[in-house]
């Protein structure tokens, strides 16, 4: 049976399934996803039979040590994140949208392509983590286009691009894309324009067995 841990954000945390002392944002009151079984790494689980070790999510983290809303130490880059990630056979990598959008101390582009670039390197070097799938962030629906800049005048797809192209520079054939821009969500789809509802989290489940062929 195929093991595997999540490094992610808010998108990816429930209460008492997270590690102590991160950040959490479900369940939460107003939102409809109430039950951890709601959520697209439990439906995941579940339905691909594969067993999670271990969801390292910390709600509001950046890819990137920028911003003042978080320690530095919840960047993905971290030490303090990546020492506890389990020998398994596969890890998820979901995040990068905190880095664009956190309107305090946002990153620059080549600060964001620094840092993924570092987080692809030092990942590579876990051996005992046999492969590494690489998200893109969803399409927000809290702003008017993907081609929308923000304050440090980047916009979403270059989010996007950034990871698309800085995975396909992994080495030895252990990094992977998996696509969630590419996800069809409606505005009702994600409860604030960014977290998902239940039927987005059964879509971003949904896209992911595809990706596993499961």
């Amino acid at each position: 049976m195929s093991t595997f841990s999540i490094l992610g954000d808010s998108i990816s945390t429930f209460e008492g399934y997270i590690p102590k002392g991160y950040d959490c944002f479900f369940p939460r009151s107003g939102y409809s996803v109430v039950s951890v079984d709601q959520t697209w790494w439990r439906l995941f689980e579940k339905r691909s039979g594969f067993t999670l070790l271990l969801n390292d999510s910390y709600s509001g983290s950046r890819i990137s040590k920028t911003g003042i809303e978080h320690p530095h130490s919840s960047a993905f880059v971290a030490t303090e994140r990546l020492s506890i990630l389990p020998p398994s056979d596969f890890l998820i990598i979901f995040g990068g949208t905190n880095d664009w959008g956190q309107p305090m101390r946002q990153a620059s582009l080549k600060c964001f392509r620094d840092s993924y670039a570092l987080l692809i390197q030092l990942l590579l070097a876990k051996k005992e983590i046999h492969d590494l799938y690489f998200c893109t962030p969803l399409v927000r629906t809290d702003i008017p286009s993907i081609d929308e800049k923000n304050q440090k005048g980047w916009s979403e797809r270059q989010l996007h691009d950034v990871i698309r192209e800085e995975t396909a520079k992994a080495k030895d054939g252990r990094g992977h894309l998996v696509e969630r821009a590419s996800i069809p969500l409606a505005p009702g789809d994600l409860e604030d324009g960014l977290h998902p509802t239940v039927k987005g989290m059964e879509l971003i489940c949904g896209e992911m067995l595809k990706s596993f062929g499961v």
